[in-house]
Parts: structure tokens; C-alpha cells; sequence
């Protein structure tokens, strides 16, 4: 169940499509090859930060985007989420589009989308990873300690401490010291935007999930396996997520790519978009 009018994350309306009893918005442009954007995991995560990748490749591709349940204009019910449900999902919208299709995936979305490609090989023909973590990153198991912390954070306390920390100050706090390397590039349109889509209803129930660890994805097993063309494309300034860790993904798997753009820092396709087209429109089409 989705309530309220659509947040306009992208320049075509979402199209839903039913998951597990839940709507989950979509969003097609273009024709030819498909592509299919994945987004990051953050209480300020959608869609949104995929538009310029969405808009430009839609010119030459048949691009596919989906808000992931719990974000966006998708359904946000009030469940525990984890990572296993995320593959499943992103294996569903693949099955969909029922052709092979290049996955270009943000941050721990990378993770997931990596596991989808492993179990759906015929349906990815290529990766583009962006700030990947699942290596080196973001990649223990939940255990005790991580379902304690989801408790406390399911809380009235928790509640709380949501709302402290998606305050339009906290998320430009959060853009400047981790999604952009220049603050010049939290433009007031952009801050609104990601501030909208953390207080829609039921917004914090996945944000809660990826605090806690429970959204953790070890993908290092099924990344040696990838038998698809991989690319990673690294922000020169990522501090959550530095580049360094491209060393870990390289060291798994030698034939891996990795593209670094300067002056940019996690969201890299949406601060220095030419320059994340310009690496990635040849491997894509290649």
C-alpha cells in the first residue's frame, strides 16, 4: 500500500508493479539494451540519486530504476527487513524485464545486486558497481548485538532518534560529510528531495535495518563466481566507503575493472555525471 501523490524522484512517473503483496515503483525510458539502476541503502536513499545515469543512458538504452521496498515511492510496510529480500526482489524486477540486462547498483544495493547476478546469470550480462561495499565493508553477519540494536531502534526512543537524524540539517550534515565530495553540490533542490523522501510514512522501518546490521551482505564468495563483466567506479574523495577498498574487490577477482572519478565522493554518478558516463557508456556498450 503506497499513500499519498508520488514524490517526482525521476522525470516519468513510477509504474508499480506487486511484490510480495507490497507496490514497488518503477521506471522505464529509452528502448534497446536494458539497464537496470539499483539505488543505495540510507535513510535518505531512492531513486533519486540514480536520475542523471537514468536520464542520460535512456538516450541510448531501454533503462529500467526501482525504489527498493521500504524507500522512494515504494511501499514502506513496517517489517524487519533484510538483505535476502533485496536479492529476491532485484531478481524479480530481472525476471520482468526478461532479457539480459546491464545492473548498475550503488553501495550496499552493489552487494545485493552482485548475489542476483550469481543466482540469475542469464538474466545480468554486465555490472557496473559504484562504491561497492559487501568486501571489506558492511559484510559481518547480523548477530546478537545487531538484533539488539534493531529492538532499541524499533522503539519510541528509536523513533527519536530517526527524526534527529533526517532533521533537513542532519541530511545536509550527512550529504557534506559522506554522499558529496563538494558542498557546492547540496543545492537546496537536491537537500529538499532527500529530506521529502525520508518522511513519508513508514519511512524509518528499513532505515532502522540498515543501522542495525541487518541489510549486511557478504558477497565475497559470490563475487569470485561472477562470470559477467564487472566494472567499479570510485569517487576519488568516498570517505564511507573509501577507495581503498577497491584493492579487496580487485584481490577477489583479477579480471575486475575499476574506473575512479575525481573530485567525487559516494553518489559519483550524481556529482560528476559526464564524468561517470564518459567510464561507463563504453563498457556498457562494448
Amino acid at each position: 500500500m503506497v499513500s499519498g501523490t508520488p514524490l517526482p524522484l525521476l522525470p516519468v512517473p513510477p509504474v508499480y508493479t506487486t511484490w510480495r503483496d507490497q507496490a514497488i515503483a518503477t521506471y522505464h525510458a529509452g528502448s534497446g539494451r536494458s539497464v537496470l539502476l539499483v539505488h543505495s541503502i540510507n535513510a535518505a536513499a531512492s531513486v533519486f540519486e540514480m536520475r542523471e545515469p537514468f536520464q542520460r543512458l535512456s538516450a541510448h538504452f531501454a533503462v529500467h530504476a526501482i525504489d527498493l521496498l521500504g524507500y522512494g515511492n515504494s511501499a514502506r510496510p513496517p517489517w524487519r527487513y533484510r538483505a535476502a529480500m533485496y536479492v529476491d526482489l532485484i531478481e524479480a524486477l530481472l525476471e520482468q524485464i526478461g532479457q539480459p540486462t546491464a545492473l548498475i547498483a550503488s553501495s550496499l544495493g552493489a552487494a545485493y545486486a552482485v548475489i542476483a547476478a550469481t543466482r540469475r546469470p542469464h538474466l545480468v550480462d554486465r555490472l557496473v558497481l559504484i562504491c561497492p561495499t559487501g568486501i571489506g565493508q558492511l559484510d559481518r553477519p547480523p548477530g546478537i548485538a545487531a538484533y539488539t540494536t534493531y529492538q532499541i531502534l524499533r522503539s519510541p526512543f528509536g523513533r527519536l532518534i530517526y527524526r534527529l537524524l533526517t532533521t533537513r540539517p542532519s541530511i545536509r550534515l550527512f550529504l557534506a560529510s559522506q554522499a558529496y565530495a563538494d558542498p557546492a553540490s547540496i543545492t537546496d533542490g537536491r537537500l529538499e528531495m532527500f529530506y521529502q523522501t525520508c518522511r513519508r510514512p513508514g519511512a524509518y522501518y528499513a532505515p532502522i535495518c540498515f543501522l542495525s546490521g541487518l541489510l549486511n551482505c557478504d558477497v565475497s564468495t559470490a563475487f569470485a563466481s561472477l562470470s559477467q563483466p564487472t566494472l567499479l567506479v570510485w569517487g576519488s574523495d568516498a570517505r564511507t566507503s573509501p577507495l581503498s577498498l577497491a584493492s579487496h574487490f580487485v584481490r577477489v577477482r583479477v579480471a575486475t575493472k575499476v574506473a575512479v572519478i575525481d573530485r567525487a565522493s559516494l553518489l559519483v554518478q550524481d556529482e560528476q555525471p559526464e564524468a561517470f558516463i564518459e567510464k561507463v557508456m563504453p563498457f556498457l556498450s562494448h
